[in-house]
């Protein structure tokens, strides 16, 4: 009768390890997944509050003036453009003391990929603004220009 209580006994705890354990693989993944969704949250938020919106619009309201410098200025302004998304800085190092290795991984990408499509975003608001300046200063230039060759045209036919 010992060694049958002994084997119940026994098999009870092997119950209870090979039950418990997939229970606590699924907890901690699940932890793993909400430490993944804050982290990708937290960065985009961080990313559009650290984005200086003013800078970037200004930045591409300057590449589109570049245009007027040469013919082949346009060139520039794209590359310009181009850079705005491949400048990526490091979140600050503060933001991710005392975090999981998997939030840092997760929030330092996800920050990283935030902040150059905002940027990105700004600069061509900025640069498209900034055409539409110059096209209409353009514009309101060659309608000047036509006015006054008018003017002149009739003056000299009178």
């Amino acid at each position: 009768m010992k060694i049958n209580s002994t084997f119940h006994v026994f098999a009870f705890f092997m119950a209870v390890l090979m039950f418990s354990t997939p229970f606590a693989i699924l907890a901690q993944e699940s932890a793993e997944q909400t430490d993944v969704v804050n982290a990708e949250s937290d960065a985009k938020q961080d990313a559009n509050a650290d984005v200086n919106k003013s800078l970037w619009i200004g930045l591409g309201g300057l590449l589109a003036g570049v245009v007027l410098i040469h013919d082949y200025a346009c060139l520039l302004s794209v590359g310009g453009l181009t850079g705005t998304y491949f400048y990526r800085p490091n979140p600050p190092v503060e933001r991710l003391i005392g975090k999981s290795p998997e939030y840092v991984n997760v929030y330092s990408e996800t920050y990283k990929n935030e902040r150059a499509k905002l940027q990105t975003l700004w600069s061509t608001a900025g640069c498209v603004g900034g055409g539409a300046v110059i096209a209409g200063f353009a514009v309101v230039g060659f309608v000047r220009l036509g006015i006054t060759a008018s003017l002149s045209e009739n003056g000299e036919q009178d």
